[in-house]
């Protein structure tokens, strides 16, 4: 595989797996009112609930923490790399989030309102001011921001806790014009979202291992990362099992032990799993290294296809029917992605978010 030579080829890897089991998830709430509406896991046939039931166990909010956790290794392998050759890291990364920011918003607004970028930005400045806080520290805060999510959201009424819960505009989207569902993007407020906490916790992990090297020399912790999977991988599903049994019974301190203790332990295993296999997952890599890009493009292709002023597919489809579309579009990006590396050193927004940020490409 052509890679540039700085770059971290296992990171592109894990990157490139992230985004296709995000898109996975967000295909749930781009096709139809599933989420929305509270219908997840109890539509169509059985096929089509037991392919709910697997996305809910294995991806919801999994790959959401599994890239967290590489913004925060990401964050890690630039500062060193920009303080060896003496550049003033503070500025630039500054200016990298206030560009990712403004991404944010025009994707929030203008493409899709589960926007993540947003988050990342602004929870990106307060990485930035404990990047030089020592490791027992960082995970001593990680483990408090855990404990402390756990109890809050515990108490949080389920209907309140989540934005994918929330109530929305469902008429809008199947058969609104594209004025009126960004209009309604515009005005809807965001609400408190039960995934914050572990997003931030996650960075500050993700910043620990970056700091470490760990993942830069992963033959060296191969015997470790063969068990930790083994370990993590049946506690993370109990987890999911928990959720499941949290959300059908309404029971909220199920749903936040499983969403601040048993996700991130099944992410993990995950990252185990990626890192040690990483040379067999090489295609996802291509995916990876456009992230930014791929992602933007999952909402603009996404919200064409369903919206009511695209091609109006909005519940249209089956679980299954959508999930299969979604492999499509994945593999079709890793395709293009491929393509598009042979000629160019980085995606179109990449290229776009380090020029806006004034970095030197």
């Amino acid at each position: 595989m052509n890679f540039k030579p700085n770059r971290i080829q296992e990171l592109d890897v894990m990157r490139g797996v992230a985004l296709c089991g995000i898109f996975i998830v967000n295909m749930v709430d781009f096709s139809g009112s599933a989420l929305r509406a509270g219908t997840f896991a109890s539509r169509g046939t059985m096929i089509d609930q037991g392919v709910d039931l697997a996305i809910a166990c294995f991806a919801l909010t999994k790959f959401y923490l599994l890239f967290s956790f590489l913004f925060g290794v990401g964050f890690a392998v630039q500062m060193q790399r920009m303080e060896e050759t003496g550049r003033p890291f503070v500025r630039l990364y500054m200016q990298r989030l206030a560009v990712l920011l403004l991404i944010g918003i025009a994707h929030s607004i203008l493409l899709w309102d589960g926007d993540i970028l947003r988050l990342y930005a602004v929870a990106g400045v307060l990485l930035l001011m404990v990047r030089k806080v020592r490791t027992r520290v960082l995970l001593t805060i990680a483990a408090a921001i855990t404990v402390a999510g756990t109890v809050y959201f515990s108490f949080v009424p389920l209907q309140n806790a989540s934005t994918l819960m929330s109530p929305a505009s469902i008429t809008a989207y199947a058969s609104g014009t594209y004025t009126e569902v960004v209009m309604l993007r515009a005005s809807e407020r965001s609400i408190i979202d039960i995934q914050i906490p572990m997003v931030f916790v996650m960075f500050l992990l993700g910043l620990v291992v970056g700091r470490e090297n760990i993942i830069a020399n992963i033959r060296n912790h191969e015997s470790f990362l063969q068990r930790a999977w083994k370990g993590a991988l049946p506690l993370g599903i109990l987890g999911s099992i928990a959720m499941l049994v949290g959300y059908s019974t309404e029971n909220s301190l199920l749903v936040s032990l499983s969403t601040h203790v048993g996700a991130p332990i099944l992410s993990f295993s995950y990252v185990a799993l990626i890192l040690l296999n990483a040379e067999r997952l090489r295609l996802f890599a291509y995916a990876g290294r456009m992230a930014l890009t791929n992602y933007l493009m999952h909402s603009l292709i996404s919200t064409t296809l369903f919206y009511g002023y695209g091609f109006g597919l909005y519940d249209s489809l089956s679980a299954a029917e959508s999930t299969l579309l979604a492999l499509v579009i994945l593999a079709a990006q890793i395709a293009i992605s491929k393509w598009w590396l042979s000629h160019h050193r980085m995606g179109p927004m990449e290229w776009l978010w380090r020029s806006m940020a004034r970095i030197d490409r």
